[in-house]
């Protein structure tokens, strides 16, 4: 293996935000109140957040890799919630599943009071690109736009979408602390203390200035998605 690599001298690694912060609380606990490229998630395990917690598992291991050899060095790209149409249509990313829920009519009462960061597919893309070739780059790169509420997002599906039952509102922290388990299991009560109602914000200025990223706005990739979890028959034309 050794020989059949002996010419690679980066990998670029798809990584997540989720490495970077396990509940929005941990914004909030961040210097500043904003999350950097130096943060790593802390809080989340097995038994809370687990995708977040492989993630941060994962990209540890790619970086213990990299201190065992010095042929290769190691980026890694960190995306927050990805928008935007994928190649082969159907998904069954967390994204595709919060549009479904957004369309379906299971959250027309109101939006959670939820909030994180979103970027535009493509973006993320040409972060990966940038990366690889940019002698600047190095270390850990925080990829997003903006942050937005769930709500938020419906917003930017109204005017396509006006006949599909999009939340108007958030609903209270409370409500979904005591009701949201009932009704979806991946809402824990903890989840929502931890999460519901606290602002998300991220430092992504060091892929601006190292990368050259310039971001997409997000309504355009949001209401590609949404058509095509319509299309693939996910939710109700």
């Amino acid at each position: 293996m050794r020989e059949r690599c002996a010419t690679v001298k980066r990998v670029v690694l798809t990584s997540s935000v989720a490495a970077i912060f396990g509940d929005n609380q941990d914004c909030a606990q961040a210097e500043g109140g904003v999350l950097t490229e130096g943060d790593w998630n802390t809080t989340s395990s097995a038994s809370h957040q687990p995708y977040y917690y492989s993630k941060t598992l994962a990209e540890q291991a790619a970086w213990d890799l990299v201190k065992a050899q010095n042929r290769w060095d190691l980026v890694s790209v960190n995306p927050a919630l990805v928008i935007g149409p994928t190649l082969g249509g159907n998904s069954t990313s967390a994204t595709h599943d919060l549009l479904r829920q957004l369309g379906d009519g299971r959250m027309k009462p109101g939006a959670p009071p939820y909030e994180v960061g979103m970027v535009d597919v493509r973006d993320v893309a040409e972060a990966h690109v940038r990366a690889a070739v940019s002698p600047k780059a190095n270390g850990r790169y925080i990829v997003f736009n903006a942050a937005c509420s769930i709500l938020g997002l419906a917003e930017y599906l109204r005017d396509r979408f006006a006949d599909h039952p999009l939340p108007k509102r958030e609903l209270p922290k409370w409500v979904v602390w005591l009701l949201g388990p009932i009704f979806d299991k991946t809402i824990t009560r903890l989840f929502a203390s931890r999460n519901l109602g606290i602002p998300w914000r991220a430092d992504n200025s060091r892929g601006v200035k190292e990368l050259g990223l310039n971001y997409r706005a997000l309504k355009g990739p949001a209401e590609k998605m949404f058509q095509q979890v319509i299309d693939v028959g996910l939710v109700s034309k």
